[in-house]
């Protein structure tokens, strides 16, 4: 995909543009409105203001906790009507999530995002869900570029539409460089991915330093690497400017800096927004920014719809309702990611009636809540469309692909490593042992997907 033209932006407010601000401050509430026109004051120097998001994965839905699409738009176009210069970027993981993204594979997610105002997004490892053609359809539908310096294809190509984005805003000359994480391959389902590989940060991103720093006012990395990666990679390249994360799902209540280079990450799920401003010189000798502030705005203080966005969200979701919106038990109790896995192994084992069952606690995208459960909630939990398997496994192979998890799984002590078991887990656990493990493991693919699998279970058994 070719790169857009940058929209002309003008040189900083006036006196004028600034009433105008207060106007539209007053219909936002006041502790957001504050905060905003402290940041958004024109400075002596030029300024560049930078919205960002990450790991949006789908939460297209505005809700309790999250701003969706419609809201965070309406935020965007109202920073742009009042703030001159600024770039809008998203880190990584914009789909997978829910039932819209999961039932179309990731496509509306672009198409909402191209309303919404992005000029600049990244591959983070969920992109990769739906294999490498899937991303193609991806860069077709994006009317931004969507980056990444560092992951490739069988052949060596670059899967994104560019390694980095330059552009001038105003007088401000600013670099972008894509980064995703190297983790991608054993992260993501290996069908459609055959051969991909996403090199090593420092393979890649000196050249590029050196390449752009000269050329640029600001230089910063949109990252999807996880926000202590991030902090090392500021005191690695200090040169950078600014480095906008994601992929650890971090809330950074405000850039952290490092050295002479800022971090900052927005939560997930669009839970919180980013806005950052940058005070730019860009007749300086030296170093161009000259201060950086910033910091979150939660969902709910951004209360306005965009709603043309809002429109595009209702037509898709109602494509949805009727499949995952009905209730499928009550829950006398709320459960926690770490609460469900044992519950959903549990399930997976009674479905294919094998010795055990194993459930990745990072497949587990959500929690339940007290009161009606509905199969969205479910399709939530497992946005991705995995199978259930029957995998055939030694046991000193199955502690190996236990000790995967994050802390000790709770079966861990009970594996004899001698024995060989039936496990029932899902297509992206079975595909990755019959990487790892070859002819050692046999695998039959029952072609249930997961979640039917689990709202079967709920309807008839219900929850403990």
């Amino acid at each position: 995909m070719s790169q857009p033209p940058l929209a002309s932006f003008g040189p900083p407010q006036n006196a004028h543009a600034h009433i105008q601000l207060v106007s539209v401050m007053r219909r936002i509430p006041v502790a957001l409105a504050l905060w905003l026109a402290s940041i958004l004051t024109p400075l002596a120097a030029d300024t560049l203001h930078i919205i960002h998001t990450n790991d949006f994965h789908a939460h297209i839905q505005a809700n309790k906790t999250d701003a969706g699409a419609a809201r965070i738009a309406a935020f965007a176009s109202q920073v742009r009507r009042e703030s001159g210069a600024v770039l809008m970027l998203d880190a990584g993981d914009a789909i997978s999530g829910t039932p819209v993204s999961s039932i179309f594979e990731g496509e509306p997610i672009f198409e909402l995002m191209n309303l919404m105002g992005y000029d600049v997004g990244l591959l983070g490892n969920h992109e990769f869900d739906h294999g490498i053609e899937k991303i193609g359809t991806f860069l077709d539908i994006a009317t931004f570029p969507l980056l990444s310096a560092n992951a490739k294809n069988a052949s060596g190509g670059l899967i994104a539409d560019a390694p980095y984005w330059l552009g001038d805003l105003g007088d401000i000359s600013v670099g972008v460089i894509g980064l995703t994480t190297p983790d991608t391959p054993s992260l993501t389902t290996p069908r459609g991915n055959e051969g991909i590989a996403v090199l090593a940060i420092n393979e890649v991103l000196p050249d590029l330093i050196n390449t752009l720093r000269p050329k640029v006012d600001v230089l910063i990395l949109l990252t999807h690497l996880g926000h202590d990666n991030e902090l090392e990679l500021a005191k690695a390249f200090p040169s950078v400017d600014l480095i906008i994360g994601g992929h650890s799902h971090t809330l950074v209540a405000h850039p952290v800096k490092v050295g002479t280079t800022w971090v900052a990450q927005a939560d997930h799920y669009g839970k919180h927004v980013g806005l950052i401003t940058l005070d730019v010189d860009p007749n300086a000798e030296g170093r161009a920014v000259r201060s950086l502030s910033g910091g979150l705005v939660s969902a709910d203080e951004l209360t306005a719809l965009d709603p043309e966005v809002d429109a595009l969200v209702n037509h898709y979701e109602s494509q949805v309702a009727e499949r995952v919106n009905q209730t499928i038990t009550h829950s006398t109790r709320a459960y926690s990611s770490d609460e469900l896995q044992p519950i959903l192994e549990h399930m997976l084992k009674v479905a294919l009636q094998a010795d055990l069952g194993f459930y990745n606690r990072g497949g587990i995208r959500d929690s339940l809540p007290e009161g009606p459960i509905s199969a969205r909630m479910i399709w939530n939990i497992e946005p991705f469309g995995n199978s259930l398997v029957r995998l055939n496994i030694k046991g000193s192979d199955l502690l190996i692909l236990l000790s995967q998890e994050q802390k000790l799984h709770h079966a861990a002590d009970s594996i004899d490593p001698d024995q060989r078991y039936d496990l029932a887990t899902n297509s992206f656990i079975g595909s990755h042992a019959k990487l790892a493990f070859g002819d050692s493991v046999t695998l039959q693919d029952t072609g249930l997907m997961i979640r039917d699998v689990l709202i079967s279970h709920i309807k008839d058994r219900g929850l403990p």
